[in-house]
């Protein structure tokens, strides 16, 4: 038999690692952890800084016009501004509401906390009042009436979802309005909400 020269110990251990098997381990988080339907991933976005829509909101009137001011968004904000345009004389509805809404995905069973500031500005005849409604009904804790509250302050107030998925959220400032020789009008007080958060609670 011919002795020829023998491979090393490490040429050996390098062949052996090129013939072990390849297990592929996948790590995977579950499909829902990344969901805004999910804690701790929730969060309401903020008011757009200008204009009726962004960020997912938008913002309708009814009820009467309005003039002088931004009725909408503003700098952040959900301002309303009833003040009467052209006379502020209603064709019909006596009560002129103002809605800031947006959907926010929830997972039933989960409570959520929804945070903001409120500026009121106490010029006129008429109060207004300001309601935060998920899902078609008012949040308890959130009413804020110009009469009862002058001035500013902050609202932190929580919702329990009872269903999955997407549900509609809005800020919704309602003036009933005063009847007049003219008619129908709206001059009231004015609200501003800001700095809103929404999160897990």
């Amino acid at each position: 038999m011919t002795n020829g020269p023998r491979p090393s110990r490490r040429t050996l251990t390098r062949g052996a690692a090129w013939t072990l098997p390849v297990v592929a381990v996948a790590s995977t988080a579950p499909a829902f952890a990344a969901s805004p339907c999910n804690c701790p991933e929730f969060f309401v976005p903020a008011f757009p800084a200008s204009g009726t829509a962004g960020n997912g909101w938008s913002f309708t009137a009814s009820g009467g016009t309005s003039g002088g001011g931004n009725d909408g968004f503003s700098n952040g904000s959900f301002v309303t501004v009833a003040d009467p345009a052209g006379g502020g004389v209603l064709s019909s509805a006596p009560t002129r509401r103002a809605v800031a809404s947006r959907t926010i995905c929830v997972t039933q069973g989960r409570t959520y906390r929804f945070s903001y500031s409120w500026t009121a500005y106490l010029v006129n005849p008429r109060p207004m009042t300001s309601v935060l409604t998920v899902a078609g009904a008012a949040v308890a804790g959130s009413l804020i009436d110009t009469d009862a509250h002058p001035g500013s302050g902050t609202r932190s107030v929580t919702w329990t979802a009872t269903t999955t998925g997407n549900v509609e959220m809005a800020f919704v400032h309602t003036t009933v309005a005063q009847s007049t020789l003219l008619g129908w009008t709206t001059t009231a007080d004015d609200i501003t909400i800001s700095n809103l958060t929404g999160t897990c609670a």
